[in-house]
């Protein structure tokens, strides 16, 4: 199973983190985490309150679904009348509270290449974590295409927890231009950066 393990919240437009599941279960110990404290994973962008995500609802004893059915990222639900809504996804939702037609419930699929550095294990490992996701392909020894409902950086933040902290890996959303990568070297980095970040429009 998927998990994320990394959760931003945000408090009056502002937004802090990312912390750790453990981090945040200190926090609603302390008080200052409530059920109503609104998180995404981090590099997601719809917010949920936490009493309705399955990391967090024991923290208030809360039930993530109406159904007591727990969800959990990466896996589809098994009933076609839930609405998945997973923030490190890509989705066409739109906000709560706004009308929404089948056209907005179906998520927005994209196509990736994802690279790891050249001498790297790495994506014999990761096989199976990307084979969850969607349609995966290996191009090369250290390329693999896949088809999934993710952002670039849902997709980078699932794959991250199984690379080790040298292991490099560079994620291109073909279908949308986006970007993203870790652990390069600061020279690398820079460099890249100033290709992709600073070339934008």
């Amino acid at each position: 199973m998927l998990a994320v393990d990394n959760w931003c919240i945000k408090v009056n437009d502002r937004i802090y983190g990312p912390y750790t599941s453990n981090q945040l279960r200190k926090f609603a110990h302390e008080g200052r985490f409530a059920q109503t404290s609104l998180v995404a994973p981090a590099g997601g962008k719809e917010w949920r309150q936490a009493a309705d995500e399955t990391s967090f609802a024991n923290f208030f004893g809360a039930s993530p679904t109406a159904h007591g059915q727990k969800q959990s990222f990466g896996r589809a639900q098994p009933k076609a009348n839930v609405v998945e809504t997973h923030p490190h996804r890509r989705s066409t939702d739109r906000p709560a509270g706004q009308a929404s037609s089948k056209a907005a419930r179906k998520e927005s699929v994209s196509n990736f290449i994802v690279i790891f550095q050249v001498d790297s294990v790495a994506g014999n490992r990761i096989e199976p974590v990307l084979a969850a996701m969607g349609p995966t392909f290996r191009l090369a020894q250290n390329v693999w295409t896949v088809k999934c409902a993710y952002t670039a950086i849902g997709l980078r933040n699932s794959i991250a927890p199984f690379l080790r902290p040298h292991e490099a890996v560079f994620v291109i959303d073909a279908t949308n231009g986006r970007t993203c990568w870790q652990n390069y070297a600061p020279e690398p980095h820079a460099k890249i950066s100033a290709a992709f970040v600073g070339a934008r429009p």
